[in-house]
């Protein structure tokens, strides 16, 4: 009976010592990292916590660097703004001075050398990139070559490629101007000279209105589009029986025959370009005759994801008044330097309203990032407050653990010494 209450009492002795020694190995181990949770036996609920908030911390610091190259680019953006603004003041005050009637031609076609060299430095600034991105998100044009497909399932294939692209609306175009023509030619420069390519528009819903029906002016006159020519062509054969048509309200119209839209032989209700820099044609719906479309791109607001769940404000897009090679402005007269006064004056006070705008987009911007640097600062303190571990606090476990420690040891030893020298058998038979 003495043996077994030895032995029991020597190994309750010994669990104790282990269960010590593993209480002070957590505390060196808690001291030396200086992390109160590492591992899920330490506290489950604990390390899960400081997972998800690490791991937020991660996601605020990548929206914080992301608000940081908004802000970047949108400080270029007004530093290009105000240098085109010093441009077209130099080119308004050389059409002033080319007003002056103490001027001879020969001093006006010196004021217009530099007034034409200052124009193409604006539309080389309007070109211009940073990090990749177009600084500023002027309206895109492409020739999209699809083979063989009719103007509906080319509509389609557009609305697919707008659907899947977070940047830009894309549509079949709508030339609404010459403007607009000359932009085209510019981007594409002839690209696809002599292809024909279907065009957004079309008279499908009243025989006889053509309407642009894709993009912004699709969705005018409760999504009827924008008309721009009713009735055929000017000089229609009589023997179709076809009305003499006009541009509506004075709009653009760029047909390829005076007898167009013709809407000859099976209904042409569908508009098709004969070239990128070419002229229209009417076609039906159902050819295949064309293998693609022009298509028109309009930028979207850029995105600032200003959170850590993917939360996001929108820029405005930026873009400007400019002057395009094939505009018509110069100083050669008196008369042509008012009128470029005029438009300078105009394209000057857009660059100011442009100017104010990435000023706002800047000061949002900065609001932003001020917000989110302060929801990282109290997320990092929320997680020290779940990882650090108090020292005092945890030295001073670790001391009663190795007082703990000893006094077991000295207990066992000398329980140990007592039990080596005592006589069981004296014992037993007294």
């Amino acid at each position: 009976m003495i043996v077994s209450d030895a032995h029991n009492f020597a190994s309750r002795l010994s669990r104790n010592m282990e269960e010590i020694q593993r209480e002070r190995q957590m505390y060196i181990e808690k001291l030396s990292s200086g992390k109160k949770v590492e591992k899920s036996t330490d506290d489950a609920g604990a390390l899960s916590n400081k997972i998800k908030q690490a791991s937020e911390i991660k996601r605020l610091r990548g929206a914080s660097q992301g608000l940081q190259n908004a802000l970047s680019y949108t400080q270029v953006q007004t530093g290009a703004l105000n240098n085109i603004n010093r441009i077209y003041d130099r080119m308004s005050q050389l059409a002033t001075l080319a007003m002056d009637v103490g001027k001879s031609d020969l001093d006006r076609e010196n004021y217009n050398k530099e007034f034409q060299e200052l124009r193409e430095h604006v539309l080389q600034i309007d070109v211009e990139q940073f990090n990749g991105q177009d600084l500023f998100r002027n309206t895109k044009y492409a020739v999209i070559n699809t083979g063989s497909m009719n103007w509906t399932n080319a509509q389609a294939h557009a609305a697919a490629a707008s659907a899947s692209d977070p940047e830009y609306d894309h549509y079949m175009a709508t030339v609404t101007s010459s403007d607009e023509q000359d932009e085209i030619d510019r981007q594409l420069g002839g690209a696809a000279n002599g292809t024909a390519l279907w065009l957004g528009g079309s008279d499908q819903a009243k025989e006889g209105d053509w309407r642009w029906v894709e993009g912004p002016e699709g969705q005018e006159n409760g999504g009827l589009g924008r008309l721009f020519w009713q009735g055929n062509g000017t000089k229609s054969p009589p023997a179709f029986g076809q009305t003499t048509g006009s541009a509506y309200n004075g709009a653009y119209e760029n047909w390829n025959d005076p007898n167009e839209p013709n809407d000859s032989g099976t209904s042409e209700d569908a508009l098709q370009i004969l070239s990128t820099d070419g002229e229209w044609n009417d076609l039906s719906l159902v050819s295949t005759v064309p293998t693609g479309y022009l298509r028109e791109s309009d930028p979207r607001n850029l995105r600032a994801y200003d959170d850590a769940s993917g939360g996001f404000f929108e820029l405005s897009k930026i873009s400007f008044k400019r002057f395009l090679p094939s505009t018509t402005i110069d100083l050669t007269s008196m008369a042509n330097a008012q009128d470029a006064l005029t438009r300078v004056i105009s394209a000057q006070e857009d660059v100011i309203d442009r100017i104010a705008l990435t000023g706002s987009n800047e000061s949002r911007l900065r609001s932003e990032i001020g917000a989110l640097g302060e929801a990282l600062i109290n997320r990092e303190k929320s997680l020290s407050r779940i990882e650090d571990v108090d020292m005092a606090i945890t030295a001073s476990r670790l001391a009663r653990a190795e007082i703990k420690m000893q006094s077991t040891t000295a207990i066992f030893a000398q329980a140990n010494k007592l039990f080596n020298q005592r006589n069981y058998v004296d014992e037993l038979l007294s």
